[in-house]
């Protein structure tokens, strides 16, 4: 019983963490499911350079991020 509550606020902590991160691509210009997937591809919240920039078919991620 022990472990699968461990594993539950394992999972609880890894979530929250994983929105934060995302939500801070979102302040970058990023659409909010965008964040999410910056997170896994670029392994963390954005760099002063990195961000998202109006593309013709919505944000589009930019390492040349200036906001």
């Amino acid at each position: 019983m022990k472990t699968r509550v461990f594993l539950i606020v394992i999972a609880v902590v890894v979530t929250v963490v994983w929105t934060v991160l995302a939500r801070e691509w979102s302040d970058k210009g990023c659409r909010l499911g965008q964040g999410y997937a910056l997170v896994l591809t670029k392994v963390g919240g954005p760099d002063d350079h990195e961000g998202c920039q109006q593309g013709l078919e919505g944000p589009e991620f930019t390492d040349a991020y200036v906001g």
